[in-house]
């Protein structure tokens, strides 16, 4: 199932919670395999991504991101790397 992130949370992800409630809701949705896509997000925090990653790491759905932009990117990947060493 694909989801637009920017349109449900917002263009600017700044928070923990809105990460724990993202893989919440995911949890709650009948289905194992879920797409994310952040082609409408601009800007993450590093407390949005490393809750995000650890929400993510503690859910039984598979969950992939597409159209992450480069700033993300760089956000997205020290935190998969703090929450994954």
């Amino acid at each position: 199932m694909l989801i637009n992130v920017g349109a449900e949370f917002g263009k600017n992800l700044e928070t923990s919670e809105i990460a724990v409630e993202l893989i919440d809701i995911l949890n709650k949705i009948d289905g194992d395999d879920f797409i994310l896509d952040f082609k409408e997000v601009y800007f993450i925090t590093m407390n949005f991504a490393q809750a995000y990653y650890n929400a993510k790491n503690e859910s039984p759905k598979k969950i992939s991101e597409i159209n992450i932009g480069d700033e993300i990117s760089v956000v997205m990947g020290a935190a998969d790397e703090a929450c994954n060493p």
